[in-house]
């Protein structure tokens, strides 16, 4: 599973592209996503619970194993 470096969201993204395109269009306006902080956390927390570990890729990304 691959992650947006942001917001969070689960992406099927090539490597080296970290954002989601909601972030990615964020980004290129110049605004931010609300709640983007604690929906990464509240996901975080769940996918821990699972017992999958947070993993950071060779390009970026973040991952879960």
């Amino acid at each position: 599973m691959k992650f947006c470096a942001k917001c969070g969201d689960e992406i099927g993204t090539k490597d080296g592209d970290n954002l989601c395109r909601k972030c990615d269009d964020a980004a290129a306006n110049g605004k931010r996503r609300p709640r983007a902080r604690q929906m990464r956390k509240e996901r975080h927390e769940v996918l821990t619970s699972l017992g999958l570990t947070r993993v950071r890729g060779a390009l970026g990304g973040v991952y879960y194993e």
